[in-house]
This record gives C-alpha cells, structure tokens and sequence, in this order.
C-alpha cells in the first residue's frame, strides 16, 4: 500500500490559447471583415456630396473643379439648394452672377420669374421648359448635337471668342418662331447651337444645353474651363443654385410625406389591410376550446447513452467521453466504500488502494490521470473502470471472497 500525497487533477476545459487556436479562421475573418468595412467608410466619407454638378461634389459629375478654381480667382461662391437660400444669398444684381441647374424639374415658371429680379446675369444649365418659357420664351430645344469634336464659338459673344472651341454634350438649342435678336454660338449641326444668350426676361440670360461638358470630368477639355470661368467669374459673386425638394412647396417648406407619396399608395395599403383582416378571420377562427392531451416519451436509456456515445465519437471527444465514465465510476465506487457523496477523487483513490491493496498511482491512472489518445486507449480505460469497480464491490462484500489483482 502506498500513502502518496494527493496530486491536484488537471482541468480538462480547453484554455484560452486552445479557443484562440480553434477559432483563428473566424477571428481572421471578422478582422478582414472589419478592415473593409473601415477602409470602405472613410473611402465614401470622401465624396461628400453625390449631387450632380453640385459645388461641393467631387465626384465626375460635380462641379468642384470648376467652383474651386472660380475661389482661386477670387469668385466668391455660395452654395443654394432652395428658391429662399438662392434670395438670401444674392445681394446687389449688379455685382452678383446667378447660376441654376435644376435637374429635377422643381421650379415653375413663377418661380424662375422671381429669379429674374435677384440677379442681372443669370446662367441656365440645361435649362427645363419652365426655365425657357419664363427667361428665354425665344429660344427652343433641338435635341442631340450632330457632332461629337470640339465647336468653334462663329459668334461675336465676348466670353465665347475668348475661349475658344468647347466640346459638345447630349443637348443643343435653336432659335424659336419670333426671334428677337438672341445670340446664339457654337453651331453644333444645322440650326443647332450649344450656347444661346437672351435678354427678353430683363436679366442677360445665357443658357447652356448641357452641364456635361463642364463638370469635374470634362471640364479640362477643349476650352469648356475657360468658358465656364468666363461665364460665371465675370461678377465677384456667384450664387450656385440647385434647386430641391424644398423649392417643390409654394410656401418654401418641406414636403411631407403625404405630398411625396403617389395617390395609388393609399388605395393599395389599404386593400392589403383589407385582405389580411379578411384572411386572419378565414384561417384564425377556431371550432372550439383547444384541448390539452398529456403524451408522455419515454426514452429508453440504452438509447440515451448510444446517442451521447455517437456525439463524442463523432467529435472525437474521448476525454470528455471517459470523463462521463469516470464520473459513475468514482460515485459507485465511493458508496461501495461508504464514503460520502462530497469525497474527492483523491479521497476514493486513497481509500480503494488501502482496500484493494494496490498502488494508489496506479489507480488513479485509472480513475483521472490517463488520457486516452486513440478510440483502443479509450475501451481499454474503460474496461479498467469495470474491473476496478467489480473488484472493489466484490472486496466490500463479506459475501464474496477478496478480489484479485487488477489486470494490467
């Protein structure tokens, strides 16, 4: 008999290094994960507007380029998105070169009259048919340029002659039945011109088909810069207007949604209302009180344990497998020794070794320390824990005679 100190068990739970290394494909990923994500938010927080033509738009179809170069010759250039910024914004008309580009249609035609009273030079980029027939009732639309190459002003306007041939964009003007005297540059097919300047509103009104050929993009090409720049940097002010939903009200204020939502949402909304009270009525009503019908399941447990077993095979969780064994073993073997339910492994091993006879380590081989590596060290621990709590059962019992050694 051997009196060995106890030795304290090892804790079989996988320590934080073993989780780290299982689980290193998923924390790689959500990593990468994060970094796009990251990357990706800073990249879009660059474009800090998406409004076409828009001052502050750096994107290929704004109009940075154009206003940042108008600041560098000491153009002051205020941004508008409302018919009531735009007012606020200009002050004398003399000194002051209005620019609208509504792409959105919201102005009507009083209100681009009102515009013609804040500003004597106002530049429309493609303008709408409320825009011609309120400052340039003279001039009309004549749809796609014929050519694609850069045009030559053929015109007498200051600020076209000087900068020279400008490419063409996707829209052209022609004079309207009853011109009075407009001005009409770069001749872009037969009766077709891709700059038109009217003064019938009062203001000098000049009129570009096409915001194109002047955004962040194009604007480099040809002589467009040195157009626009002499278009809109001729007053030491520019109020860049684009209009928006805010300018759809006639009273300046936003729109609510009911003013947004088109008049077939409401009827639709509620005839599905209507088809899914109708439903929960059809398919929810109930004949009667429900009733309650105990069904009890029995599980064998032969079955319980083979399903448990199946899942530690397939996972290959020997240890976690023998522990379970262990588990009942060292429990039974304690009652067989009348020690109490509380007794420590180290307690049982200590009292089966001073009943059986044998040495203390090699039963707790048995009932902690071996580690099974393959399914054969698994079957042969267990069977050891069968002799062994056959064995001590047998030694507890006066009945029987004392037990020999367990096989090794």
């Amino acid at each position: 008999m051997s009196d060995a100190a106890p030795v304290a068990a090892q804790a079989a739970t996988p320590t934080v290094r073993q989780w780290l290394r299982r689980a290193r494909v998923w924390l790689v990923g959500g990593i990468a994960l994060l970094v796009v994500a990251t990357i990706w938010t800073f990249v879009s927080a660059g474009v800090r507007n998406g409004t076409p033509f828009a001052a502050d738009n750096p994107g290929p179809s704004g109009g940075m380029a154009l206003a940042e170069v108008l600041r560098q010759q000491g153009v002051e250039v205020t941004a508008a998105d409302s018919l009531a910024a735009a007012e606020e914004a200009l002050g004398d008309p003399a000194d002051t070169t209005l620019l609208v580009y509504d792409s959105g249609f919201f102005l009507d035609e009083d209100q681009y009259r009102r515009l013609a009273g804040l500003a004597e030079r106002i530049v429309l980029v493609g303008p709408t048919g409320s825009a011609l027939s309120a400052l340039a009732p003279d001039v009309a639309f004549a749809g796609f340029p014929a050519t694609d190459d850069a045009v030559e002003p053929a015109c007498d306007l200051p600020e076209a002659t000087r900068a020279g041939a400008v490419t063409a964009g996707d829209s052209s003007f022609q004079p309207a039945d009853g011109d009075a005297g407009d001005v009409y540059c770069y001749p872009a097919g037969e009766g077709a011109f891709l700059l038109a300047r009217s003064a019938a509103s009062g203001a000098t009104v000049t009129l570009l088909p096409d915001p194109t050929p002047f955004d962040n993009d194009h604007v480099a090409g040809a002589g467009n810069a040195a157009l626009a720049l002499n278009l809109l940097g001729a007053e030491p002010n520019l109020v860049w207007y684009l209009p928006g939903l805010l300018d759809v009200s006639d009273a300046g204020e936003e729109p609510t949604l009911a003013d947004l939502t088109p008049e077939w949402v409401t009827p639709v909304l509620t005839l599905l209302l209507v088809v899914f009270l109708g439903a929960a009525v059809w398919r929810g009503r109930r004949f009667g009180p429900l009733v309650v019908e105990n069904l009890p399941v029995v599980v064998p447990a032969g079955e319980t344990m083979e399903g448990r077993a199946r899942l530690y095979q397939r996972s290959a969780a020997r240890g976690r497998a023998l522990d379970a064994l262990r588990v009942g073993a060292v429990g039974r073997i304690a009652t067989s020794l009348g020690l109490p339910r509380t007794a420590t492994v180290d307690e049982v091993v200590f009292s089966a070794s001073r009943t059986l006879g044998r040495p203390a380590d090699e039963l707790r081989s048995v009932l902690l320390d071996a580690v099974p590596a393959t399914d054969a060290d698994l079957v042969r621990l267990s069977d050891a824990l069968l002799r062994l709590e056959r064995d001590v059962r047998a030694a507890t019992d006066p009945r029987t005679t004392a037990p020999g050694r367990m096989d090794r």
